[in-house]
């Protein structure tokens, strides 16, 4: 069951650094075809609308010449211009290259099964030819699945236009992608706050730091486990179509969320609850968060003791932790694996997945947000010049009520 790898714009290219640095460390596990053509190629797509980012991609990755594919210039934090292109400039192959050159990777592979595109929901390109790709495959491979990794922005702001940005993008993700695995800025840098301590090292976070906190949530679904592999060990990459299956079961709820716990001490009791206090149960206003299913992934057991853990307490513990719906008799799966690849050698790791409403707080502000200046009347000339109109946008603020799996 073969998997593409598709990196839109800066963040999505940027992180897919540490992504697969741990991908080719798994790969020297005896998974080598998960991650690469039988030829040894990488396979992936690198897309953006200039070439800066992706001309800094490690030297060590052995991705195609014709699966990088860059514009002329940026897109300027703008969806519509992302969505659009730019045709008087002559710049507007970017998608057509980049659906053939999934198109060609994709006769590569022996099952195909899905695309799994990592991308920003803020900027210009991560969220508007993001969205345009998405809509693309969907419409050429109607059968196959695709998963978005959409990193969302942090509430602060880093752009006057990425509220809107990413309202447009999860009207576009919820229409055309099977799953949305939301990965939040600021969740993140909470976490690596609290890990840190220090002031002094905080100061010193950088997007790399952020990025391969994500990569190791990311990896933690994503590599191959024993759970899921064929006899002697041989895995054939289903991990993130089994996630799929297992966390969105409905159409109308997509969204999911991980937390993730590393450490080298601690028995699987203490990682689980570690990472249950990471988890959002509660929000904004007070009421507790409800989950309609998830999957838990250990990694690192040697032993093979994690699924007598699971019987003797952590499956209690989890679904009372993250509340689960009650009307779902099967919420949760248990994946495992003795290696692990995530971190340290010497590291356990333990990943939580999640499909719950505490990603509704996140879809909220960015609503409350996109209606103040929608009501102002800001920046939005700068979408109706590429085709985007301030109805579509009105009509787009429902996205935050498309996913409620606790009623």
């Amino acid at each position: 069951m073969s998997t593409v790898h598709l990196h839109i714009g800066q963040c999505g290219n940027q992180l897919s650094v540490p992504l697969w640095q741990n991908f080719i460390k798994s790969s020297s596990k005896g998974t080598e075809q998960v991650f690469t053509s039988l030829d040894g190629w990488h396979r992936s797509v690198h897309i953006d609308s200039e070439r800066k980012v992706i001309a800094l991609l490690p030297e060590t990755f052995r991705v195609r010449e014709k699966n990088v594919v860059f514009g002329k210039r940026g897109r300027g934090t703008n969806f519509a211009l992302g969505y659009s292109g730019v045709a008087s400039l002559g710049d507007d192959h970017v998608l057509e290259s980049a659906l053939e050159a999934v198109r060609k990777e994709i006769e590569r592979c022996d099952i195909y099964s899905g695309v799994i595109v990592y991308h920003s929901i803020s900027g210009g390109t991560g969220s508007g030819l993001g969205a345009h790709m998405i809509e693309m495959l969907r419409d050429n491979y109607p059968c196959n699945y695709i998963l978005s990794c959409a990193v969302a922005p942090c509430v602060s702001g880093e752009s006057p236009l990425q509220n809107y940005n990413a309202l447009l993008a999860l009207h576009w993700l919820q229409n055309y992608s099977d799953c949305i695995i939301l990965l939040p800025n600021d969740f993140y840098l909470s976490r690596l706050h609290c890990k840190l301590h220090s002031d002094e090292a905080v100061k010193q976070l950088s997007f790399k730091d952020l990025n391969s906190v994500i990569a190791s949530n990311l990896c933690g679904v994503f590599l191959p486990t024993t759970t899921l592999s064929l006899s002697k060990n041989v895995s054939i990459g289903q991990e993130p179509w089994e996630l799929v299956r297992t966390l969105t079961p409905m159409p109308s709820t997509k969204f999911v969320h991980l937390s993730q716990h590393i450490s080298s001490r601690l028995s699987w009791e203490e990682m689980t609850s570690k990472v249950l206090s990471t988890y959002p149960k509660y929000n904004s206003e007070g009421v507790q968060n409800h989950c309609l299913s998830g999957t838990v992934v250990a990694r690192g057991d040697k032993d093979n003791i994690f699924l007598a853990a699971v019987n003797r307490g952590i499956d209690k513990k989890v679904k009372k932790g993250v509340n689960v719906v009650s009307w779902n008799p099967y919420p949760f799966d248990w994946w495992r694996t003795s290696v692990n690849t995530v971190g340290s050698k010497k590291n356990c790791s333990i990943t939580l997945a999640t499909n719950s409403t505490c990603i509704l707080d996140h879809l909220n502000t960015i609503q409350a947000k996109s209606q103040v200046k929608l009501e102002s009347g800001a920046y939005l000339h700068w979408y109706d010049r590429y085709g985007i109109s301030q109805t579509y946008i009105c009509i787009d603020q429902s996205i935050k009520m498309m996913h409620t799996p606790g009623h």
